[in-house]
């Protein structure tokens, strides 16, 4: 049950998480642009953007660019304290990390750790010390960096299937 109504996530809605710095190395432009993809089989669905960071500009742009502002939520930087309701609240939590041009990548990804730990599949892309957390349909999705088709398939694919998202997260607990 959601409850972050505050962002516009009712219960009937789904809704995908994105914690972190909002930085290139992050990779939320490739998530965003996934969205176009996502909204067409679930409306409804939001993505909540929590972070804040350089990039924060020009991927609030893209949104509008995208036609996408009604379905993404820039909810800005919250407490620590906090987190942990959004994960619970979260359908699928994402790290769509991804190699940066000065080559600063993902080292261990924390937050896929704290996602997993309040019971929430995740999807992230297979760079830097991600792979050591999540093991590709066992306990997440990976997809390769940079791409949103495979982003918002990986996405899809968690949000219309319960039963998957159930068996990721119990092997991931474990």
């Amino acid at each position: 049950m959601h409850v972050i109504i505050e962002f516009g996530v009712g219960n009937k809605e789904k809704m995908i998480l994105f914690v972190g710095r909002l930085a290139e190395k992050k990779g939320v432009t490739y998530l965003i642009t996934a969205m176009k993809g996502v909204v067409k089989g679930f409306p409804g669905c939001k993505l909540v953007v929590l972070g804040d960071g350089q990039e924060k500009p020009s991927l609030i742009r893209q949104c509008q660019q995208l036609g996408l502002l009604g379905s993404i939520v820039f909810a800005g930087s919250v407490p620590n304290a906090e987190l942990p309701k959004f994960y619970r609240a979260a359908d699928v939590f994402v790290l769509p990390s991804i190699i940066a041009k000065s080559g600063d990548t993902e080292g261990l990804g924390v937050v896929l750790l704290e996602a997993i730990a309040a019971g929430t599949p995740v999807i992230a892309s297979d760079v830097g010390g991600i792979p050591d957390i999540v093991i590709h349909g066992k306990t997440g999705l990976l997809v390769a960096q940079k791409s949103p088709e495979q982003l918002a398939a990986a996405i899809n694919k968690l949000l219309g299937s319960s039963a998957l998202s159930k068996k990721l997260v119990v092997a991931a607990k474990k």
